[in-house]
């Protein structure tokens, strides 16, 4: 069983980094993602954070494979950046992964319609993973982890609280839908061209 174990600080000389690592069954470092995007946000009324005061931005994608499926990895705030899912799907990913904790303003209002949306818009699995919700704890987390099909299905999600969470990634429905809806072929980059 391959791991992606959520993420941690890490410090490399006087910058820290929020982290994500990937372990191989055999416990080897398989890979390593450092969040690209800080969340630095004013809501007013609700709720002003500001990661950049501590964190430093990672500049490097992540992807790796298991088994057939090629797997893309990126950390919560992440999610937002339809560019970052879009490179990943044009690495070859057919599985998208977001350890995140979203919170009590920003989970119920977007969580499950970015996760639906990338993996709607990159025809391809997407994985939001939460802690549970502790209500007492300084930063509430949303909770509700979710996986979502090409077609935009949630295939699994669980509520706020505690839970383990089951789906298959059918790599034969990743190209079913690609073949469906053909929007890989069908992009305009001659007229939308972006950097």
């Amino acid at each position: 069983m391959y791991l992606i174990g959520g993420s941690i600080p890490e410090r490399e000389n006087e910058l820290i980094y929020n982290t994500s690592l990937v372990f191989s069954p055999d416990g080897q470092l398989l890979s390593k993602f450092r969040k690209i995007h800080l969340f630095d946000i004013d809501v007013p009324g609700k709720m002003t954070f500001k990661e950049s005061e501590t964190l430093s931005p990672g500049d490097q994608l992540c992807t790796f494979d298991v088994d057939e499926v090629k797997v893309g990895l990126a950390i919560c705030y992440d999610l937002r950046f339809p560019k970052l899912s879009m490179k990943m799907r044009e690495l070859g990913c057919h599985f998208l992964c977001f350890p995140g904790a979203f919170n009590m303003t920003t989970g119920p209002a977007h969580w499950n319609l970015l996760l639906r949306g990338r993996a709607v818009d990159n025809q391809l699995y997407v994985a939001g993973i939460s802690p549970s919700r502790n209500v007492e704890a300084d930063y509430v987390a949303f909770g509700h982890s979710t996986v979502v099909s090409p077609w935009g299905d949630v295939e699994a999600e669980a509520a706020e609280s505690e839970a383990i969470i089951y789906a298959t990634i059918d790599l034969e429905r990743v190209q079913q839908v690609r073949q469906q809806i053909p929007t890989s072929i069908q992009q305009r980059d001659d007229v939308y061209h972006m950097k």
